[in-house]
C-alpha cells in the first residue's frame, strides 16, 4: 500500500511545515494502525522489527511449535504441565479450582523434596517465590514465560534453586479472559481486586497464599506500546520491558532494602547483558490539557501492592505485547523468562537475606500509617522511538512518581481495631487474606477511636472509574463494644493489609469500595462502624475462620 502527498507551494506556503509534521503524524498513524493491531509482521515497519528481533534464548512452549498461529490454549497448556509432571520429582501439580466460566486454574509447586504439604514446607524454611502470569486475559507473553520457566525448572538451567528455594506458579490466573482475549475477568479487572477480593478468581489465589505464604511475588503482564503515543507524539515506547516494585507508602523499609540491595541490580545485570531495554513501568495520561506519565499507582489493591502489604518482595514485570497479537513474540517472552529467572537466581543466592526481610517486614509494626498522600511530579526522559525509520526519539515529560509522595492524612498504628457486629463480610474477607480476626463473645468497655464523616468527594478510582472518597474526623471516647463485635488485633503478621483496608480515607479502602456496609449511606454526620483501639484491651472470643 503506497500513501502519497502532493503539496502545492501556493496553496500550502501558509499551513507550511505544521501541515507538514501533521501529514507526516497522520502517515504515521495510518501505517501504525496496520503495524500495532491485526496486520501481518510482514507490513510491520523495519525500524520495529530490527528493535525487536528474537533474543538468543530457547523458549519451548506449546504456542512456540511449527506453524502455531496464536497462544497456548488451555487443553494444551494442561498437557505441557502433565509431560513436566512425568519428567521430574520436584513438581506438584494442583488445581486451585474453576472460574465462573468453568475453567481451570492451574498451579504448579516446585521443591527439591517434591513436597505437597504447607506445613513441611514452611517447615523446610525456604523462601516461597510466586509467580503469575495473565491477570489480563489480552496479555498471553507472561503465561508463555511461566511456562517456560516451570520447563526450565524441571529439566532446565534453574533446577539447581529448588535446593534453596521453593517456587509456586500460577501461569494463567486469568482463564476466562484469556479465552476471549478480553482484559477482564467477567467485568472485574483481577489484578486491581486484591484487596477487595470480590472474584472467585482472587479468591482461590488468595486461599492457596495463605497456605503458602510468599517471600517474592512476580506479576507478569504486557504493555500497549502504541496506542496514546502514537496519536498524541507519533512515537512509539521503545522499552522491551517495564518493572516497577511495590510503591504503596505501608511496603515495610527492610522490603525496600532488599529489592535495591538485592533485587534491582539482578534484573538489571541480567537484562542489560542481553540488550533488553528496561524502564520503570509507566502510562501516558492524555485526560489534561497538558500530557504527562504516571507510573504504576500506590492503589493498595493492585496485586503487586497487595503482596508488599503481606511482607513480600513484589515485583510487576511489563513486556511490550498489547495489540501486537504474535509480533516480536520471542522477544516479548523471553524478555520476562531473563528478568524472571534474575529474580529467582537472587533469592536463591540471598536466602537468608530474603527472610531476614519478611520477617521484620511482618513484625511489630509501630509509628504512623500513611492513610492518603499526594504525589509529586518531576521531569524524566521518556524512552521512544520514531517506528518507521527506528530513531531513538526519547521524549521530555513530567512523571508523576509513586515513590515520591507528600502524605496528607497519617495516623498512629493503634492497638487493634473493632468492626461492628453486623459486618460480616468485611471481616471474613480479612481473614481470607489471612489476618487474625475475633469476634468477642462478651461486651467490654474499652477506650476507643471513632470516625464520624466530614466530607464526600469524588475522585477517579484506578481504573478511571469516579468513586466516592470519603474524608473523616476522629474522637477519642469510652464506649461499651458489644458481644459479636469483630476485633482485629494489630499485632499480627499482615496488620498492614488489615489497616489499609480499615482506614476511611485510603483508596480502595473497605468503606470507599462499599464492602462495609453503612446504613445511613455515605453523608456528613455519619459515624463509621469501624473503631480504633488506642489503649490495649483483653479482648477474648473465638478466631473467625475462612470459607
Amino acid at each position: 500500500m503506497c500513501f502519497c502527498f502532493s503539496f502545492s507551494n501556493k496553496k500550502f506556503t501558509v499551513l507550511g511545515k505544521t501541515l507538514q509534521t501533521q501529514a507526516k503524524t497522520w502517515l504515521i498513524g495510518i501505517l501504525l494502525g496496520s503495524v500495532f493491531t491485526a496486520a501481518s509482521i510482514s507490513a510491520q515497519a523495519r525500524g520495529a522489527s530490527e528493535r525487536f528481533a528474537d533474543l538468543p534464548i530457547t523458549v519451548e512452549t506449546p504456542a512456540f511449535a511449527a506453524a502455531k498461529r496464536d497462544f497456548t490454549s488451555d487443553a494444551e497448556m494442561a498437557q505441557f504441565i502433565a509431560r513436566l509432571d512425568l519428567q521430574t520429582e520436584h513438581l506438584v501439580w494442583r488445581l486451585l479450582g474453576k472460574t465462573p466460566g468453568g475453567r481451570e486454574m492451574h498451579l504448579l509447586l516446585f521443591t527439591s523434596e517434591g513436597k505437597s504439604n504447607a506445613f513441611d514446607i514452611a517447615a523446610s524454611r525456604k523462601p516461597i517465590v510466586w509467580i503469575i502470569g495473565q491477570q489480563h486475559g489480552n496479555e498471553p507473553a507472561g503465561a508463555e514465560a511461566c511456562l517456560e520457566i516451570a520447563r526450565r525448572l524441571t529439566v532446565g538451567d534453574l533446577k539447581w534453586v529448588l535446593d534453596r528455594i521453593s517456587v509456586v506458579i500460577v501461569p494463567r490466573a486469568n482463564p476466562d479472559g484469556a479465552a476471549q482475549n478480553r482484559r477482564e475477568s467477567n467485568l472485574t479487572d483481577l489484578n486491581r481486586d486484591h484487596l477487595l477480593l470480590s472474584a472467585p478468581e482472587t479468591q482461590l489465589l488468595h486461599r492457596a497464599m495463605r497456605q503458602l505464604p510468599p517471600h517474592v511475588v512476580i506479576d507478569a503482564h504486557e504493555f500497549g506500546p502504541a496506542n496514546r503515543w502514537i496519536e498524541r507524539f507519533g512515537v512509539a515506547q521503545s522499552s522491551d520491558l517495564l518493572l516497577q516494585s511495590a510503591s504503596h507508602p505501608e511496603v515495610a523499609e527492610p522490603l525496600r532494602a532488599v529489592v535495591r540491595e538485592v533485587f534491582d541490580p539482578a534484573i538489571d545485570s541480567a537484562t542489560r547483558r542481553f540488550g533488553i531495554r528496561t524502564f520503570i513501568y509507566h502510562l501516558l495520561n492524555t485526560s489534561g490539557e497538558k500530557p504527562f506519565v504516571q507510573t504504576g499507582s500506590n492503589f493498595a489493591g493492585i496485586a503487586r501492592n497487595t503482596f508488599a502489604l503481606y511482607g513480600a518482595v513484589s515485583y510487576l514485570l511489563e513486556s511490550r505485547g498489547i495489540g501486537l497479537e504474535r509480533q516480536n513474540l520471542q522477544r516479548r517472552v523471553a524478555s520476562h523468562v531473563i528478568a524472571m529467572s534474575a529474580i529467582l537466581r537472587a533469592a536463591a543466592n540471598n536466602p537468608e537475606t530474603l527472610i531476614k526481610a519478611v520477617k521484620a517486614a511482618r513484625n511489630d509494626w509501630l509509628g504512623e500509617i500513611t492513610v492518603d498522600h499526594n504525589l509529586r511530579r518531576e521531569m524524566r526522559e521518556i524512552p521512544a522511538y520514531e517506528p518507521i525509520s527506528g530513531d531513538e526519539k526519547p521524549l521530555k515529560l513530567e512523571l508523576q512518581n509513586a515513590f515520591s509522595i507528600s502524605p496528607t492524612i497519617t495516623r498512629p498504628v493503634p492497638f487493634g481495631y473493632l468492626l461492628g457486629a453486623d459486618q460480616a463480610e468485611a471481616a471474613q474477607r480479612l481473614v481470607q487474606h489471612g489476618v487474625r480476626v475475633i469476634r468477642m463473645f462478651q461486651a467490654q468497655d474499652v477506650s476507643v477511636e471513632r470516625y464520624i464523616i466530614r466530607a464526600v468527594r469524588q475522585e477517579p478510582s484506578d481504573n478511571g472509574t469516579l468513586l466516592d472518597r470519603v474524608i473523616t474526623a476522629t474522637q477519642v471516647l469510652n464506649v461499651t463494644v458489644p458481644a459479636g463485635t469483630f476485633y482485629i488485633p494489630i499485632n499480627q503478621p499482615f496488620a498492614r493489609i488489615a489497616a489499609t483496608a480499615l482506614e476511611p480515607e485510603g483508596a480502595g479502602s473497605f468503606v470507599n469500595s462499599r464492602l462495609i456496609r453503612v446504613p445511613a449511606g455515605l453523608q456528613v454526620g455519619v459515624e463509621l462502624p469501624i473503631m480504633r483501639l488506642v489503649l490495649p484491651a483483653r479482648l477474648a472470643g473465638p478466631l473467625l475462620e475462612a470459607y
